[in-house]
């Protein structure tokens, strides 16, 4: 069978059983399991059985379950919000104040926690009620919050960051460190936005006087619910950048830190324990799988021979390597929104990786600008998931608005997505000075 017929069997076979209905780790498995029989025999199932047992039986994957119960056990106790609040006291009567808010809100909680969508609906329930009151236009109330809630994939610690790592045979501390420039970098790039837009406009977001906090009760506040949050934020960050800590143990740290503030804030519940380890227990069955699903994935395309002829055809184009580069970000997007961030890295990282490599270019360059548009693609209609997150919490607001309000979050990333592209030392200078 020649190998562009088998590559376009496996890709055609996954979408019908997406398109079916079936769970995308389903969809996966059941691809391996067909092919690998078919193409292989009994061997081939055997081969299936060691890829899942050792794409699964190391040491990097445990960050992932870390990073998530971390996540869950910050949000489920309360004290992420009582951090916003903190913050809020700080902002004073400035012009897009809550929009300012969202972003601060959003780039904290994305050092506390790696699950966008998380993020993203806590950000939306909480903050758009008092915009709305308040006469924010919807681009300057939805737009920053889909934004920010998206930068949990941009910095640290990032649990897709670190599956993307896994699957691409990168460094996992290397990738974590070179995505925090660009993340701090779309952070700003929304800062940006929201200025402007509400000098240009003051009715989009209107000043309003709000009850004035005294600055010692301010103090209070910030010592109270900030500073043992950025002790968090060292363990999980700082250890990694000193060399101190791997960051399997970074995350370990960082969650043993999550219990124990959350002990000390006296919310540290049964219940609560129970809820964030149950729900911890279902994203990393289900992100685990996915991955040992990977492993045979990637195994069976090169058994047909596809990477190796991909590689050749790519590297052989009559054009700028970099156009090669521009259009496998092209896929990325194109592909993202309908079948999600895991699938989709799992789906184009075994193959897009083999080129970048032998055109020339830095994986991690590649990686981190893979992240960016994975979070573009969560914001982009008609499919980004963060869309349909924001609508199902504004019952109120119809689509056709919630996608208005992403349009300039969109432009933000696409400026900073090409200026990574063009400019490789933003997520290349970190690392190599942080892990010399």
């Amino acid at each position: 069978m020649e190998w562009y017929v088998a590559f376009l069997l496996l890709i055609g076979t996954f979408f019908f059983l997406v398109l079916l209905g079936v769970p995308v780790v389903f969809a996966f498995f059941g691809v391996n399991i067909i092919y690998l029989g078919y193409f292989m025999g009994e061997a081939g199932f055997e081969l299936l059985i060691d890829s899942v047992y050792g794409s699964l039986s190391v040491f990097v994957l445990l960050p992932i379950t870390l990073f998530i119960l971390m996540g869950e056990v910050l949000f489920r106790t309360g004290i992420a919000m009582k951090m916003i609040n903190t913050l809020d006291t700080w902002m004073g009567a400035i012009p897009g104040r809550l929009s300012l808010l969202a972003i601060g809100s959003g780039t904290l909680l994305a050092t506390l926690s790696g699950a966008s969508i998380g993020t993203t609906a806590m950000l939306i329930r909480t903050l758009t009620p008092a915009m709305q009151e308040r006469g924010y236009s919807k681009s300057l109330s939805i737009g920053p919050l889909l934004g920010s809630g998206g930068l949990a994939i941009m910095i640290p610690p990032s649990a897709l960051g670190v599956i993307l790592a896994v699957i691409a045979s990168v460094s996992v501390g290397k990738l974590l460190i070179a995505i925090i420039l660009p993340g701090i970098l779309l952070a700003l790039s929304y800062v940006v936005y929201v200025v402007l837009a509400s000098r240009f406009d003051p009715s989009a977001a209107p000043a309003y006087s709000s009850e004035r906090v005294a600055i010692s009760e301010r103090l209070m506040l910030t010592a109270k619910y900030i500073l043992p949050l950025s002790i968090i934020i060292f363990l999980v960050i700082g250890v990694v950048f000193l060399g101190v800590a791997t960051p399997t143990e970074a995350a370990a740290l960082g969650t043993a830190g999550a219990f124990g503030l959350a002990a000390c804030y006296g919310r540290l519940t049964w219940s609560v324990t129970i809820e964030a380890l149950m729900s911890t227990l279902r994203i990393s069955v289900m992100v685990l799988a996915i991955l040992a699903a990977s492993k045979a994935f990637t195994q069976l395309l090169a058994y047909t021979g596809a990477t190796q002829q991909l590689i050749g055809w790519a590297t052989e184009l009559p054009i700028s390597p970099i156009w090669v580069i521009v259009m496998m970000h092209l896929i990325t997007l194109f592909l993202g929104g309908p079948i999600g961030g895991i699938p989709l890295i799992m789906m184009t990282v075994p193959i897009f990786l083999p080129v970048v490599t032998a055109l020339g270019y830095d994986p991690i360059w590649f990686c981190v600008a893979m992240l960016i548009n994975v979070e573009l693609a969560q914001i982009t209609p008609p499919f980004g998931i963060l869309l349909y997150v924001a609508k199902g919490i504004l019952q109120d607001t119809t689509m056709g608005e919630i996608t208005r309000a992403a349009v300039p979050i969109i432009v933000c990333n696409l400026i900073v997505l090409a200026l990574l592209i063009a400019i490789p030392a933003l997520s290349l200078w970190l690392p190599a000075q942080m892990l010399q």
